[in-house]
């Protein structure tokens, strides 16, 4: 989609380069009607062909079944202990159903490349180090540290993409605990898409 759309817009640079040529030709006195006529018609007809296509390729106006895109927040302020899946429980973007805003976790639909992403929000004086699972397995880190008074807030941010097989779960917990944090609702969010 995104090759047709470049070809478009080149079409589009190569018509108006065109134009302003012939634009030009005309304003300088140098134009023959049959030639303007010609190059004009031979362009329209190069327009209309990549339209067709773009017009083709927008017709069903839905997502492939293979599209996976979701963005969920916490839907109120939580605290959670080490070793507590962290449920982002209010849905922004959740194409293809593969976030579960009840459990926390995404199941990957389909064997391939997926990007994530997840923001931590927590109260001013607190730590937090929300930890990327795999399976069980610890894959990627963020820690959040505002130690920094109650007037000073920070927000950390992570991503991360790599491969998943069909049905592996993808979720974020606490790795190292310790005082609980209390999570600051839609300022942290987690979310992901198939890139391939």
């Amino acid at each position: 989609m995104l090759l047709k759309f470049l070809t478009f817009a080149a079409l589009i640079a190569t018509c108006s380069f065109i134009w302003l040529l012939l634009d030009l030709l005309v304003v300088l006195g140098n134009s023959n009607n049959a030639l303007t006529t010609s190059l004009i018609r031979n362009q329209l007809s190069l327009l209309e062909k990549p339209n067709n296509k773009l017009d083709n390729v927008s017709k069903c106006g839905c997502p492939s079944k293979s599209q996976i895109v979701f963005h969920a927040e916490m839907g109120s302020d939580k605290t959670y202990n080490k070793g507590s899946i962290w449920v982002y429980d209010k849905m922004v973007t959740n194409i293809g159903n593969a976030y579960n805003p009840s459990t926390g976790k995404f199941s990957a639909p389909t064997t391939g490349i997926y990007q994530f992403n997840w923001y931590t929000l927590c109260n001013a004086g607190s730590m937090a180090h929300a930890g990327l699972f795999v399976n069980g397995k610890f894959t990627a880190n963020q820690v959040y540290n505002n130690g920094g008074g109650i007037r000073l807030w920070i927000t950390a941010g992570s991503s991360i993409a790599f491969s998943l097989k069909k049905g592996d779960e993808v979720y974020i917990m606490d790795v190292h605990g310790g005082t609980a944090p209390t999570l600051r609702s839609y300022f942290t969010a987690f979310g992901g898409v198939r890139i391939n």
